[in-house]
């Protein structure tokens, strides 16, 4: 597996990313996933030539292989925005051609408890999706980069994030090469957790099309309480407050013991820069939890 960290740029600013890169290439680290969704490169739903030529650079100067996170808003089950979610997903596969990137993660949708409920609408916007996905699929296929469709979870209560096991079922309804998953374990603890379900059975239900990993710990509850400030969810364990392994009760040496997942993907950590000074120890816990794939 590649083992990497998510890049945190200095309020946009690519030519931060190079100072990160280089402590991430010192300490062993084999990728790096590059958050698009914080950096100008995209503006107006058009790509920033001067932007994507910093970018371009920088990538190229360094020996890590990326990934590219793209917009967390991009909805495919959010009717009114389709159009131009599809527009910013197109430019941003272009923008994983240019700097050679061949994983472009994108978040599965999301709706409100109230679609969920309307049975037909919901299997409705499912199906929508499912050919939007097949549809951008060929397209991300035709610039050699692969859509990695990420489960995610409930933001408010009142939101329907679906299950693992149910973005599973999707992408072996989309069947394309070039469209497969992003495990999110915190994601996924997080939301089974609240929906009382096995969270073991349902990300296993992700692991066959697994080509890209968000690696961080929880606690895998929902946050209900309002706090001051996000470090205050930390202290109170609530929430997805990406942690250092270790920090929160996600079972990782289960979970890497018996999943079927393939070891030529990317294990990349999403952690922040106040846990910089445990990301060497990280690299070291996650050769473990490699080393227990059989």
């Amino acid at each position: 597996m590649k083992i990497g960290f998510t890049l945190k740029p200095n309020d946009g600013d690519i030519i931060s990313l190079e100072e990160q890169i280089t402590k991430l290439e010192k300490i062993g680290a084999e990728s790096a996933e590059i958050p698009l969704y914080e950096l100008d490169v995209i503006c107006g739903k058009e790509i920033i030539e001067d932007e994507i030529k910093q970018l371009k650079k920088i990538t190229k100067n360094s020996n890590l292989e990326f990934s590219v996170h793209g917009s967390m808003s991009v909805n495919f089950l959010q009717q009114e925005y389709l159009e131009e979610h599809k527009q910013v997903l197109e430019k941003e596969i272009e923008v994983c051609s240019q700097i050679e990137s061949k994983i472009l993660v994108t978040h599965f949708g999301y709706t409100t408890n109230k679609i969920f409920n309307q049975t037909n609408i919901y299997k409705d916007y499912l199906a929508k999706q499912n050919e939007i996905y097949h549809d951008l699929a060929i397209k991300a296929q035709s610039k050699n980069v692969t859509l990695c469709i990420e489960n995610i979870f409930p933001f408010t209560p009142s939101n329907y994030a679906p299950l693992p096991s149910e973005v599973a079922e999707e992408i072996n309804k989309i069947d394309h090469p070039f469209a497969k998953t992003t495990i999110d374990f915190s994601h996924g603890y997080i939301n089974s957790n609240f929906h009382k379900k096995d969270f073991l059975d349902e990300i296993s239900k992700m692991a066959k099309n697994a080509k890209h990993l968000h690696v961080h710990d929880s606690f895998g509850r929902m946050k209900n309480m309002e706090t001051y400030i996000f470090p205050e969810d930390i202290t109170y364990g609530q929430g997805d407050i990406h942690l250092p392994l270790g920090w929160g009760d996600l079972p990782f040496d289960i979970i890497f013991s018996s999943l079927d997942l393939s070891k030529d993907i990317y294990f990349n950590f999403e952690l922040g820069l106040r846990y910089e000074k445990y990301y060497q120890k990280n690299i070291e816990s996650a050769k473990q939890l490699i080393s227990k794939i059989t």
